[in-house]
This record gives structure tokens, sequence and C-alpha cells, in this order.
């Protein structure tokens, strides 16, 4: 487990999935994630059971987003390799639960997963995308230390028109600079 100080990440269990749930078919939520359709709960134990093969392979390592003082599962964070090579990692992350959007929890999953991925899996860069519909999640990774590095012009069609996608990264010596 990665502990910070508000939230810990742990791996993702299936006990997980009804809380994933409650929230995972929530239209506001599936617009900043370009997922359309609705999930079943055995389309979501599939995947849990998806991300253990990709961590035991060695290519995903994906934790869950824990509130330290209630216990309370919010969301996942997770960082795949890219590229084994050049030791590029691709980041993802959701806070499902709406009640904890704009509390800084996203920003500190996101500082230990990077912590994470420099330290531990000795990864060079670490990737992401976002969608030009979601500035809070922008100020997020900046608050992290990524850059805008390109952009997928109309990239998405989400709610009847085209959306931007940017491109954002970061490496270890910017990290570095950031975590002093």
């Amino acid at each position: 487990m990665l502990y910070g100080k508000n939230i810990y990440l742990r791996g993702v269990e299936l006990s997980d999935v009804p809380e994933i749930m409650k929230y995972w078919n929530n239209r506001e939520l599936k617009r900043f994630l370009n997922a359309v359709a609705p999930h079943s709960t055995q389309e979501e134990e599939e995947w849990v059971r998806n991300t253990w093969n990709k961590r035991k392979k060695g290519k995903s390592y994906l934790f869950g987003i824990v509130l330290l003082e209630s216990d309370l599962y919010i969301g996942n964070v997770e960082v795949g390799i890219k590229d084994s090579i050049s030791r590029r990692g691709i980041l993802g992350i959701v806070i499902f639960n709406q009640m904890y959007w704009a509390k800084g929890h996203g920003t500190e999953a996101i500082e230990l997963i990077l912590e994470y991925a420099f330290t531990t899996l000795n990864m060079h860069s670490v990737e992401l995308e976002v969608f030009s519909n979601n500035p809070r999640a922008q100020r997020c990774y900046e608050k992290n230390g990524f850059k805008k590095s390109g952009i997928r012009r109309e990239a998405l069609f989400i709610d009847g028109k085209y959306l931007d996608s940017f491109l954002m990264d970061i490496t270890k010596e910017e990290w570095k600079l950031v975590n002093v």
C-alpha cells in the first residue's frame, strides 16, 4: 500500500465492485471518460480480474484510492507500461464518487502513483490524455508537474460536439524538481 496524508492506495478487490457500480454508470462521470455504454456488475468483475492479470505480467499497476479517515474507496489510479525499452508509462485516474471531486484527493493520488512509477518501476516519463471538457483534471495534472505536449484536435464526440484531447507528460527529472 502507498500512504499519503489523506488517502492511501491499495489493490482493487472484487468486493469493491458494488461501490464502483454505485457511481460508474453516472452520465456526468462518463462524459470525462469517453465511455458511453453502461457497464454491468459482471463486466466490472471481469475488468478487476483483468487488472490483476496485467499486474502479474508487469504491464499495468492499478490501485484503489481510499480515504484514510473512513476507509472509503472513492476511485482508482493506474500506471501502465507503454514502452518498456524507453521506460514510458501512461497514467489514468478516476474519482468515481462525485462527493470527493475537487477535494485534493486526485492530486494526492497522482503524487503517490508518480512516486511509485519513478522510484519503484524506474519509469523515465509518464504521459496521459485529458479532454478539453475537463479543466479541473488539467489543473490537477499541472499541479503535479505535467506539461501539455500535444493536442488531438476534435478527437472526441461527446454530448453532440467534438472536443479536443490534450496530451500531457512529465519526466523523472521534472518530477524530482516538483518534489524537492
